[in-house]
C-alpha cells in the first residue's frame, strides 16, 4: 500500500450494513497482492478513497488484512459508486494477501491522523489579535530564529519563565478580490525571561520560520498534536471551487493546502474530502466536461469556506477547479 509516514499512522473504522450483491454489479474477487489502496484507485477514480472503502465494512476490522478469496462488490446506483467487501470462510492457515509483518501491526487507533506540522496552520474567519506583539530582535537583524532573543511588548501580563506561542499571518485567503478568511502559522515557542512593565524579553526555544516584528503572541494555545480526522465524504447541494492555494508555485499539489468556497453552512467540516476536476470546453456551444485532477481532506472549516490538505494530484490544481463532494 502506498502511504506517507508523516502523513497516516492509523484509520477510521465505522460500523455500517453490509449490502447484498446484485446481478448488475461488478465482483472483484481477491487475490494474492491485492490491495484496498489498489482495489480503490481500479473502481473509484482515487486510491485516497480507501479509508472510506473500509469504513463501511465491519467485518474488515484491520485493512492489512483482505484474504484472497474475499468478494469486492462494485456497485453503481443514481450517479455513486460504493464498494462492499464480503470475506470468504477463512481458516488459520490462510495465508494474508499482502504486507509485511510490520504493516500488518494491530491498528490501536482507526483514524486518520494528520502531522503535527499541519496542526500549525490556523484558518481564521477574522484578524487575529493575540496577548501581544514581537517588537524586536535583540541584537543585529531584523529577523529572528532559535536560540535568539526577542523583545515583546504585552498588557496581559505574561509569566516568567512561562512558554509562549508566536503566530505569523501567512496569507490572506480571497475569492477573487474579496477576503473570505485569514491564515496563520505558529512558526515559534520561546521562553519568557524578564519583565520590565509591559516589555519582555523572551528567548526562542524552537522555531519552523523566521521570526519578525508585528508578529503575534499567544499565552494560551494548546501544545501541537496530531490531527485525528475521520474522513468522510459530504452531499453538496451545490458544488463548490477552489478560491485560493498555499504552497505551489503554479498550482497546489501534494500536501499543499487548498482553500475552497463551501463550509460547515453546507455540511463541510473536519474529514471532509473533496475530489477536484478541471472543466474543458469541447465546442464554441460551450459544450464541456470535467476532468479528474485530485482530492483534499478537509482540516479546518469557516462557515462558507474550507482549508484542505491535497492527498492526490494529477498536475498543479488551481483557482476555479470544481469541488464535489459525494458522487
Amino acid at each position: 500500500m502506498k502511504k506517507s509516514a508523516s502523513l497516516i499512522i492509523g484509520l477510521l473504522f465505522i460500523t455500517c450494513a453490509m449490502t447484498p450483491a446484485w446481478a448488475e454489479d461488478t465482483v472483484h474477487v481477491v487475490k494474492k497482492g491485492d490491495t484496498l489502496w489498489a482495489i480503490t484507485k481500479q473502481y473509484l477514480s482515487s486510491a485516497w478513497k480507501w479509508p472510506i472503502v473500509w469504513s463501511n465494512n465491519q467485518e474488515i476490522t484491520n485493512p492489512h488484512l483482505i484474504f484472497p478469496g474475499d468478494n469486492v462488490v462494485i456497485s453503481r446506483k443514481g450517479g455513486k459508486t460504493t464498494i462492499t467487501i464480503i470475506p470468504a470462510n477463512q481458516t488459520a492457515s490462510v495465508e494474508p494477501a499482502i504486507y509485511t509483518p510490520a504493516e500488518a501491526a494491530v491498528v490501536k487507533e482507526k483514524t486518520f491522523i494528520i502531522s503535527p506540522q499541519f496542526s500549525t496552520y490556523i484558518y481564521s474567519p477574522n484578524v487575529l489579535s493575540g496577548s501581544g506583539t514581537v517588537m524586536k530582535k535583540q541584537g543585529i537583524g531584523d529577523l529572528a530564529s532559535k536560540s535568539e532573543t526577542i523583545l515583546i511588548k504585552s498588557s496581559s501580563g505574561l509569566t516568567l519563565s512561562k512558554g509562549i506561542t508566536i503566530v505569523s499571518l501567512v496569507a490572506e485567503i480571497k475569492d477573487r478580490d474579496e477576503v473570505v478568511g485569514y491564515l496563520y502559522k505558529a512558526s515559534a515557542v520561546a521562553l519568557v525571561e524578564e519583565a520590565q512593565g509591559d516589555v519582555y524579553k523572551a528567548s526562542i526555544a524552537y522555531s519552523n520560520q523566521e521570526i519578525r516584528s508585528g508578529d503575534l503572541i499567544f499565552d494560551d494555545l494548546k501544545p501541537l498534536q496530531p490531527l485525528k480526522i475521520k474522513p468522510f465524504e459530504p452531499d453538496l447541494k451545490d458544488n463548490g471551487r477552489v478560491i485560493d492555494l498555499f504552497g505551489g508555485l503554479s498550482g497546489s499539489s501534494y500536501l499543499d493546502l487548498t482553500f475552497m468556497n463551501v463550509g460547515k453552512a453546507d455540511g463541510v467540516d473536519q474529514g471532509a474530502l473533496l475530489s477536484f476536476y478541471k472543466e474543458i470546453d469541447l465546442d464554441e456551444e460551450k459544450t464541456s466536461m470535467r476532468e479528474y485532477e485530485g482530492m483534499a481532506i478537509v482540516l479546518q472549516s469557516l462557515e462558507n469556506s474550507c482549508m484542505g490538505l491535497v492527498l492526490e494530484s494529477k498536475g498543479p490544481i488551481k483557482r476555479g477547479f470544481v469541488a464535489i463532494g459525494a458522487h
